[in-house]
C-alpha cells in the first residue's frame, strides 16, 4: 500500500511505520544513552553498567538515583527495545546486548546529537 507524502511523492506505509517506530524507540533519553553505550561494548553488558553510565551522563550519580535508573532499565526500557528488535535482554542474568538492527539506529542518534 502506498500513501502520498506532503511533497506529493509516493511513500510506502510500512516505511512510514518503521520511521515512526524508530522515533518512538528513541524518544526517551535513557533509551538513546543505552543504545549508544551498548554500541561501544563487546558482547553483553550488565544492566548495572548501563545504569551507571546513565547516572554519570545525567549528572547525578547518587545511590538512590542509580537504583531508580536500574529499576527503569529492568521494567520499562529493555522491554520496549527488545520488542523493537534493538537489543537482546536476558532478564535472569540482567544483561543487554545490542542487535545488528539496533546498530542501524546509530546514525540517527549521531544526527540527533549533532550541534
Amino acid at each position: 500500500m502506498t500513501i502520498k507524502t506532503e511533497d506529493n511523492t509516493a511513500g510506502d506505509i510500512h516505511a512510514e511505520e518503521t520511521v515512526s517506530a524508530l522515533f518512538k524507540l528513541l524518544s526517551h533519553h535513557r533509551r538513546r544513552i543505552a543504545v549508544q553505550y551498548l554500541a561501544t561494548q563487546v558482547g553483553t553488558t550488565s544492566v548495572s553498567d548501563v545504569a551507571d553510565q546513565i547516572a554519570l551522563l545525567e549528572g547525578e550519580h547518587t545511590h538512590d538515583r542509580y537504583e531508580r535508573i536500574c529499576t527503569s532499565l529492568v521494567h520499562a526500557h529493555p522491554p520496549m527495545l527488545t520488542d523493537g528488535g534493538v537489543i537482546e535482554y536476558d532478564h535472569e542474568r540482567e544483561v543487554l546486548k545490542l542487535r545488528d538492527q539496533g546498530a542501524g539506529m546509530l546514525p540517527y542518534l549521531e544526527l540527533a546529537s549533532a550541534d
